[in-house]
């Protein structure tokens, strides 16, 4: 099946969600050294670029991260450009060449509305589905930490979605546990998503894009109203 073009995903009512992993499986962080680097990496493109990062998590062998940018249509070019500035730091530091990732990352386009927040229950998830700990907010190398127990993380921008859950932050993150532990219905559709993540008519309309570029958004991740309820490997 063709691939779609990245462009067709522009739109401003969607976040993104990227992730790749190692060539033939093998590992992309060698240690936590390497984890610091490709974190420090992040901040240094939302710093130059506009990004805006929502979740993350590092495993060993591949990666996902749920950002946007300011000008979206830029989206390919600035996280390609990260990853092969990755790239040059692994093969300097470990006596290496060649083909460090398995191929073109994946960034299926996830609507904002009703849907960010279950990716980063997905992403977040990932260590606990490996087996690495027992609560997701016991890996040191995702932002569940910050979104369960409030501590500090800096890359992370304002997430409006996740300030509707609660007056509070102790409230707030005490739901987010929950909802870590508990079924959610939209992690099969995310799991799964090969390009686009939402409701159909979202679908639809990033359809009739056609790769027209769409207007830049501004200040916190877009919204129509409401509120939501709520790879691994």
């Amino acid at each position: 099946m063709p691939r779609t073009p990245r462009k067709q995903q522009w739109t401003d009512e969607a976040c993104y969600h990227v992730m790749n992993r190692g060539h033939n499986r093998e590992r992309i962080f060698g240690d936590d050294d390497d984890r610091r680097q490709f974190l420090r990496l992040l901040a240094r493109y939302q710093e130059r670029f506009g990004l805006r990062l929502y979740h993350y998590c590092l495993m060993t062998n591949h990666f996902h991260v749920l950002v946007q940018l300011e000008r979206l249509a830029d989206l390919s070019k600035r996280l390609a450009g990260m990853l092969r500035a990755y790239i040059h730091y692994f093969n300097r530091r470990y006596c290496s060449e060649g083909h460090l990732w398995q191929g073109r990352f994946k960034s299926p386009a996830i609507q904002c509305e009703g849907y960010l927040l279950s990716c980063g229950r997905y992403i977040e998830r990932n260590p606990l589905e490996a087996g690495l700990v027992t609560k997701p907010w016991q890996y040191a190398w995702s932002s569940c930490r910050a979104y369960a127990s409030g501590a500090a993380d800096p890359l992370l921008a304002e997430n409006s979605f996740y300030l509707e859950w609660g007056e509070d932050d102790a409230s707030r993150q005490r739901r987010w546990r929950e909802f870590l532990t508990q079924e959610d219905p939209k992690e099969q559709s995310i799991r799964r998503a090969d390009w686009v993540v939402g409701e159909e008519s979202f679908q639809k309309r990033l359809q009739g894009h056609q790769g027209r570029a769409v207007q830049r958004w501004r200040g916190r991740p877009p919204k129509s109203g409401g509120q939501v309820a709520g790879i691994s490997s």
